[in-house]
């Protein structure tokens, strides 16, 4: 959904305000949420407000969506609640040409929009995408699957021997055999 520079007034602009919800659903199609095998907005909010020709974008999502456990690989739901903030700027405004920019922490929350005005879904894409969790757990407590027979440890046990890890001394021990 596009926004027009023109269409956000002084006091600022509630997206979902002035646009309904109807299009909350919409937003994340076509963006590949992986890890996750699926993905979709639950409720989003945002409020654009113009100072200058800077943007100020103020928004809060909720996503859920579905993946694997990276320990024991069962199916599990993922919850996505994030608050944001950033400032774009024009990108005539931008550091055109420049190779090396060296950027600071202030620099981070910091976008480019094309002056005319901005795209929203490329504002939560770009936020759902930062709030993807790196490792997924079904649990905190998750024990995974036994290395020797792949069974899902939270089942149950299974008879396999834990298996005896080699020290960093265990050759030391054939050399004293040796030796004898």
């Amino acid at each position: 959904m596009y926004i027009k520079i023109s269409e956000i007034h002084r006091e600022g602009l509630d997206v979902v305000a002035n646009r309904g919800r109807a299009w909350i659903p919409k937003i994340l199609e076509g963006m590949d949420p992986y890890p996750l095998r699926a993905c979709r907005l639950v409720s989003a909010g945002l409020v654009l407000t113009l100072e200058g020709r800077n943007l100020f974008a103020n928004g809060s999502f909720v996503a859920e969506g579905e993946a694997s456990c990276d320990r024991c690989t069962e199916a599990t739901s993922v919850t996505l609640e994030k608050e944001f903030s950033t400032i774009l700027v024009p990108r005539d405004k931008g550091p055109a040409g420049a190779t090396n920019v060296e950027l600071h922490e202030d620099d981070l929350d910091i976008g480019f929009y094309d002056g005319a005005g901005v795209d929203v879904n490329d504002l939560f894409w770009e936020q759902v995408a930062l709030a993807l969790p790196v490792k997924i757990l079904c649990s905190e407590e998750c024990r995974g699957v036994c290395p020797t027979c792949g069974g899902n440890r939270n089942r149950g046990e299974c008879n396999c021997p834990e298996p005896q890890a080699a020290g960093p001394f265990a050759a030391l021990k054939n050399l004293k055999k040796e030796k004898e």
